[in-house]
């Protein structure tokens, strides 16, 4: 992935410009470019052409791979034609200008073009660098007069041995109904032999565009939107770039947010539109009525004209550039070039009108067989007929059962708004929230399935209301409002008998859930021992979620054989009613236990499962969850690249939950740390997080990030943070849970008492979690090397080394191995999962590109002089380094000597001014 500013077209308003900076969907095209120059000299011609359509990307292809280009030392040089007052050969001579070569157009005359092209081409390559390629970029040749045309191919074949490379860019749908300029194209085309054709992005792909280009503008812009810019765009960035400018250009006062299309395209469109016949302009209205595609013979039916009198318009209309034929066995399949061409047209109608037509298009489309409810249900709502409520939900259903949630949100949203019958709009209400929190909308789910119960209650279907008021509850804990959703459930399971036995169980299986998501394991123990004393009968999923929370209080509580019954049990439930989401969280929890108790092969298997069926039923905010966790099993087992895919997965997603968020970033800070990747913005931003957790009480995500943030201090050096950094959270923290990093650097570099509170920590875990004993035996070996004790030492880490091997914990047998002083073993397990920050600080090769002043200190120099300037007495900092007390004033006088400085205060301040050491 590459980042670039790219260049704004257009500035109607002052606006950020809606750019994303990240270059994204092309890369296979940049690499094959920037190899294409690298190689000029062994090419078979000098030339590459790019062509693609409107928005597509080619001059933002063609700026990053200037800037490779530039990066790999090649001359650039770039001109760009010009839509009005092009002047003849302005673009490549502009571009000639900026390589140091004058083209005097002014002395061209006919009978010595040839001459003043030959002296253009010994000119540029005399331009060419020594030992390094030329490069000349024509960009919207599409514009460019004829003569620049012939020039570009001249000298295509002229420079063709030398290390030099044109590339020429146009957009091809603008040369169709210019016969003269298409030929010259492609005969530059079979010259170059090389022409990368630039195909519209996948839908993804435009949404991560938009997605970026929304977080550099820190604003909030709904998922609805987001969904619509990405069906307008059509693939095209540049679109989607255009469509998002204008929906922030009226984000305080348009509450829609809906997508318009840019004034460029409009205006555009219009005038050729205008340019028809009205017979014609009729045609196409129509088929803009009908969709973005569209049949011949559907519109010939719906206007009642002749076959030969559509076909003739359209033939018009593609003419124009408007409509395009499409491929299709009986050639009935027309389309609008680009979705925003489609809705330009649709714009000329009158709002009236509109759904006058639509109307008409709804009837046409019933009596047809088979029916595209989809389609039916979308004219029918355009159209504000009564029946809209019922093709709504049929559209609706037919969407959420091949997944398209989306679509069935849209759906049953527009139903629920259509009808008033009070249980149809308390079904349909439960149905978005289905399909909202299916999308991962957790936010917008927890208000629907609050609108949901209230819309059952005043249907007086008050056990239905009383059950969705369960999940509001679930899903405020989610969201991080944990005493709001347990007061909630609780409500729900203290209600007495006016709610029937099989509620009131299931409302204690819930608040159990909730207790175990806040670590209150004993308590969540008793409310299901209240639950099994009820006597109740459940239901399927309610008997497999009871199972589930059973064996998540059994693991919680350090009795993982128990819990692995109640496990397998729950999942055979899950499974034999097919609930996709049930089985997914079920297999989340028993991939943590065996996290916590087990091998991590076996735990990851389960992740990986879960991840498969979270997948396949694309329930999003559980593949967040769930990609979390492999990512985080991933990294223990030090399958670095894994672990990357893995987080990438899940920070894509847009779910509201602020848990799985902190985790996702924690563990994409250590990997980085481990590769040696981490940048000032991304520690500054989870150091923000770090706050924030801390300030809401939530532990659980404040103990991953100050450990990744305390590991990645001590590959610095900094051993000072680092220490200040744990001893923060293990200060606060009630339990050890995996992966024990706050508790791995605390007990290396935190003051004596916060290493105390670490070890007791790991004493407190259950016997049966043996990676917990592995670092309670690492803690007790650093204890042991502080007190002198190297055999009794050694004899502990080497117990810990046993004990993360038996667990599949790779990264952590290598830290065991080091303190075992075996540092060999440690630098081959690092180097075999390529942590290359640990690999650079055990054999000495971290020197380059530190800061001014740290390239002469050794990394236990760099270690020594951070402790030192935060305050660290040297009888203290040999204590933390299991060094003795000489070895540390050697090191002392070694940093004052290489730094220059002469006293504990000129170091602190020094190191100050050159940031973290």
């Amino acid at each position: 992935m590459h980042c670039a500013r790219r260049r704004r077209r257009t500035a109607a308003v002052i606006t950020s410009g809606a750019l994303c900076r990240e270059f994204l969907g092309r890369s296979a095209e940049l690499d094959h470019l920037v190899d294409r120059v690298l190689r000029a000299r062994a090419a078979r011609a000098a030339g590459v052409v790019v062509r693609g359509g409107a928005g597509i990307g080619k001059t933002r292809l063609v700026d990053e791979l200037a800037a490779a280009a530039r990066a790999n030392g090649a001359a650039v040089g770039v001109g760009r034609a010009r839509e009005f007052a092009n002047r003849p050969y302005l673009a490549i001579g502009d571009a000639l200008r900026a390589l140091g070569v004058t083209l005097d157009v002014d002395a061209f005359v006919d009978g010595s073009r040839a001459q003043h092209f030959e002296r253009a081409a010994d000119a540029l390559l005399a331009a060419i660098p020594s030992g390094a390629p030329l490069l000349a970029i024509i960009d919207d040749l599409h514009w460019a007069d004829g003569g620049t045309i012939e020039l570009v191919r001249f000298l295509v074949g002229r420079l063709t041995g030398a290390s030099a490379l044109i590339v020429a860019t146009y957009r091809d749908e603008d040369i169709e109904a210019d016969s003269a300029r298409a030929s010259a194209l492609g005969a530059l085309e079979r010259e170059t032999g090389d022409v990368v054709v630039l195909e519209p992005l996948p839908g993804e792909i435009i949404e991560r565009v938009v997605i970026s280009a929304v977080g550099e503008e820190r604003v909030r812009v709904p998922p609805h939107t987001v969904s619509r810019i990405v069906e307008l765009a059509d693939g095209r960035p540049l679109f989607a770039e255009e469509l998002l400018r204008g929906v922030l250009e009226r984000i305080e006062r348009d509450r829609t947010l809906e997508p318009t299309v840019p004034t460029s395209i409009r205006a555009s469109v219009r005038e050729r539109f205008r340019s028809m016949s009205d017979p014609d302009r009729d045609v196409l209205l129509y088929a803009a009525v009908v969709g973005r595609r569209f049949s011949a013979r559907f519109l010939t039916a719906l206007l009642e004209q002749p076959p030969a009198a559509v076909f003739a318009a359209l033939r018009r209309a593609r003419d124009l550039q408007l409509v395009v034929e499409e491929s299709d066995e009986d050639g009935d399949r027309f389309g609008f070039r680009h979705a925003l061409i489609r809705e330009a047209v649709h714009g000329e109608l009158l709002r009236a009108e509109a759904r006058v037509l639509h109307g008409r298009v709804a009837e046409k489309l019933i009596c047809t067989d088979p029916v595209d409810v989809a389609a039916a249900a979308e004219h029918f709502w355009r159209a504000g007929d009564p029946s809209a409520a019922v093709w709504a939900e049929r559209a609706g259903t037919a969407a959420f059962a091949v997944y398209s949630y989306a679509d069935a949100a849209l759906s049953f949203e527009r139903a629920f708004r259509t009808t008033d019958e009070a249980s149809t709009r308390a079904s349909l209400a439960e149905r978005v929230a289905s399909a909202v929190y299916a999308l991962g909308e957790t936010e917008r789910a927890a208000q629907w399935y609050a609108t949901a119960a209230q819309a059952h209650e005043d249907a007086g279907k008050t056990r239905r209301a009383w059950r969705l008021r369960l999940r509001h509850a679930r899903i405020l804990v989610e969201l991080g409002r944990y005493d709001e959703g347990l007061l909630a459930a609780d409500r729900v399971a203290s209600v007495g008998e006016d709610v029937a036995v099989e509620l009131r169980f299931e409302a204690e299986v819930m608040v159990a859930g909730l207790l175990l998501t806040v670590a209150r394991a004993d308590e969540a123990l008793l409310r299901l021992e209240r639950a099994a004393e009820l006597g109740a009968h459940p239901d399927g999923p309610v008997e497999a979620r009871h199972a589930g929370t059973v064996a998540f209080a059994l693991g919680a509580l350090g009795r993982p054989d128990e819990a692995r019954e109640h496990f397998r049990l729950a999942l055979e439930r899950a499974q034999a009613i097919e609930d996709d989401d049930l089985i997914g969280r079920t297999l989340n929890n028993y991939g943590l236990l065996e996290l916590t108790y087990g091998h991590l092969e076996t735990a990851r298997a389960i992740y990986r499962q879960g991840l498969a069926t979270a997948e396949a039923g694309k329930k999003q905010m559980l593949v967040a969850l769930l990609a979390q966790n492999a990512c985080l099993g991933a990294l223990l087992a030090g399958d670095l690249d894994e672990a990357r895919d893995c987080a990438q997965r899940s920070g894509a997603i847009e779910h509201g939950v602020p848990r799985i968020r902190h985790w996702v970033r924690a563990l994409a800070f250590r990997h980085a740390a481990l590769r040696g990747e981490t940048d000032e913005t991304q520690r500054a931003t989870l150091l923000a997080e770090l706050d924030l957790a801390m300030r809401e009480n939530d532990l659980e995500s404040a103990a991953p990030i100050a450990g990744a943030l305390a590991h990645a201090a001590t590959l610095a050096g900094a051993a000072a943070e680092a220490g200040d950094l744990a001893g923060r959270i293990v200060a606060v923290l009630d339990r050890a849970d995996p992966p024990y990093w706050a508790l791995d650097v605390a007990t290396r570099y935190g003051e004596p008492l916060v290493r105390e509170r670490a070890r007791e920590l790991l004493a407190a875990t259950a016997p049966e979690a043996a990676v917990a004993r592995g670092w309670l035996a690492l803690v007790d070996a650093r204890a042991e090397l502080r007190a002198r004790r190297r055999e009794e030492a050694i004899a502990h880490a080497e117990r810990a080394v046993d004990l993360f091997r038996r667990s599949g914990w790779a990264l952590d047998e290598a830290y065991a191995h080091e303190a075992a002083g075996r540092p060999a073993q440690a630098l081959a397990i690092f180097q075999r999962c390529g942590a290359t920050a640990e690999v650079r600080r055990l054999s000495g090769g971290d020197a380059a590109g530190r800061r001014r002043g740290e390239s002469t200190l050794t990394a236990r120099e760099r270690e020594i002089a951070s402790l030192l300037a935060a305050g660290r007495t040297a009888r203290a900092i040999a204590d933390d380094l299991v060094i003795s007390e000489r070895t540390v004033e050697t090191h002392v006088a070694s940093v004052y000597r290489k730094l220059g400085v002469a006293s504990r205060r000129e170091l602190s301040t020094l190191l100050e001014g050159l940031g973290s050491v």
